[in-house]
């Protein structure tokens, strides 16, 4: 199977089950294959319900409404219906989007969750915890108790009995091991010892998987979803080079556990591990952007990252989460992923995003540079990566002046600051300055989330021009020279963040001369 361009996630629960009103149609089942179609998206994966609670009429795993007969959920219980009414068509939500996106041309892998976390007894425990109990989990009292432990081969032959199921009786045209729903395997004393069980299990999946292709006469490809940081696999058990070398898995996709998109990250360890054993690697990003103008990355930022991925070896991206039910904006992305190569020469934004974790924490993204208090007698600098091939795009005259932009936070005017790009003194008669007393940046967080930056403050935006000779492939260095603070100025002030936005002699619509005027955050 050739190796696709963008991946697309559907979870099969918040972006379809519990969707449907009941009682589902055949054509509400499609509804996952039908809304990617005419997309860039060439492999949609598709979940097979709660962690080890499946949603297709399995016969080796519990299904959704067995041995239940009250919902106190409405999620729930709509789900449990969306199950039977399916039951009633003769068909489930697994096979009916398979046999959707055979009718069709679109691939599809069925997306294993490895592990699950539910106590002993509740709606989402599955039947081998029913069956063993505490036997077959972790049990690390306050950490993964009823998580299953990958040290027992039940627990092997238990997900070895669901990926069969999925590959032989429904004939997915593969499969993706998610190992990003919990982040344990092992109890925690073991996990270095236990790595090269992990390691064996990879094995036996691949065997299995070879075994049922050659059966019936094709190649099943397996996709693992781990980690995006190398540390944090091994951490858990998760040997991913091994696995690759190996031959256990053909593709392999890094998802970011970090909270918002950085367009320039620098991650290439995981394509170089795939590229050097003959794999492939993908990225799965966040889905959230620290920003005055948008809460959600923009299509100019998902240039900038496709290119950026590009450069340092993946293959792709693989997505999810999209806003539901998918706007143009959504199906602009899903057209323009899939071919990073077409958009070489169109505008792209490169922002810096801000540090993560707790305020008064460690931060848990040590490698970003910003936000940075000015202090008088010290010099700010970080780096704006730039994945553009713009020595190409100016032998051919194609490169527009870019736009580089630095927001402050409480900026005071009458400070004496001098900046610099890539060595060049940026005079304050070419500087274009304004200001908003009381912005709100449009960043909704949940759960545990947390960015080191405020969501609201007074912000400056002072913005230069950048002649197309002046922007680097690779690392751009900004400076902030603090020479003197306003000595009646007491209040504190960062530089909070910064862009380049790279611009090219793309074809563009005429403005007209009446625009509608966008409100501003907050009313």
């Amino acid at each position: 199977m050739q190796k696709p361009r963008l991946i697309h996630y559907n979870d099969a629960h918040h972006f379809h089950a519990k969707r449907i009103e009941p009682p589902a149609s055949l054509y509400q089942l499609n509804w996952p294959v039908d809304e990617v179609l005419g997309t860039g998206v060439d492999l949609l994966v598709i979940g097979l319900g709660y962690g080890d609670v499946y949603f297709h009429q399995s016969k080796v795993g519990r299904v959704v409404g067995q041995g239940k007969e009250v919902w106190e959920s409405y999620i729930d219980w709509r789900i449990m219906r969306m199950v039977e009414a399916a039951n009633d068509l003769a068909t489930d939500q697994l096979r009916a989007v398979i046999e959707r996106g055979r009718q069709t041309g679109l691939k599809v892998f069925p997306s294993l969750k490895l592990q699950d976390s539910a106590k002993l007894q509740s709606e989402r425990c599955g039947l081998l915890k029913q069956a063993h109990g505490a036997e077959v989990c972790i049990g690390d009292e306050g950490r993964a108790e009823w998580c299953y432990d990958f040290a027992h081969e039940a627990v092997h032959e238990d997900k070895l009995a669901m990926v069969g199921e999925v590959l032989d009786d429904y004939g997915a045209d593969g499969l993706e091991l998610d190992f990003c729903f919990d982040r344990f395997y092992f109890k925690s004393a073991d996990v270095e010892k236990n790595i090269p069980l992990m390691n064996d299990f990879m094995a036996k999946v691949r065997r299995l998987a070879s075994d049922i292709g050659q059966r019936q006469g094709r190649e099943i490809p397996l996709m693992a979803r781990v980690h995006l940081k190398e540390a944090d696999n091994l951490a858990i058990g998760l040997d991913v080079p091994a696995w690759i070398e190996a031959g256990s898995i053909d593709w392999v996709v890094g998802q970011d556990a970090n909270i918002l998109v950085d367009p320039g990250i620098q991650t290439p360890w995981l394509a170089q591990a795939a590229t050097a054993a003959g794999g492939v690697a993908y990225y799965c990003p966040p889905r959230r952007i620290y920003d005055e103008r948008v809460e959600l990355p923009s299509i100019e930022m998902y240039r900038a990252l496709s290119q950026t991925l590009a450069w340092q070896g993946y293959s792709g991206l693989y997505l999810g989460y999209m806003p539901w039910p998918f706007s143009e904006r959504e199906y602009q992305i899903l057209r323009e992923a899939a071919f990073p190569e077409v958009h070489v020469r169109r505008d792209k934004r490169y922002l810096l995003q801000p540090r993560e974790g707790a305020p008064d924490a460690p931060t848990t993204t040590p490698e970003r540079a910003l936000p940075e208090p000015l202090v008088e007698g010290e010099t700010v600098a970080f780096d704006v990566w730039v994945a553009d091939d713009v020595d190409g795009a100016r032998r051919d005259d194609e490169m527009r002046d870019a736009m580089l932009t630095l927001r402050f936070a409480f900026f005071c005017i009458e400070d004496e600051i001098e900046m610099r790009f890539n060595g060049r003194a940026l005079s304050g008669d070419e500087v274009e300055i304004s200001d908003e007393r009381a912005l709100t940046i449009p960043l909704k967080l949940a759960g545990s989330m947390a960015v080191q930056a405020p969501l609201g403050f007074s912000a400056h935006w002072l913005r230069f021009r950048l002649a197309p000779k002046e922007i680097q492939r690779g690392a751009n260095r900004v400076e902030i020279v603090v020479v003197t603070l306003d000595s009646r100025a007491g209040f504190a002030r960062s530089v909070n963040g910064a862009e380049i936005l790279v611009r090219y002699k793309d074809f563009v619509r005429p403005e007209g001369l009446e625009r509608e005027r966008i409100a501003p955050p907050g009313g």
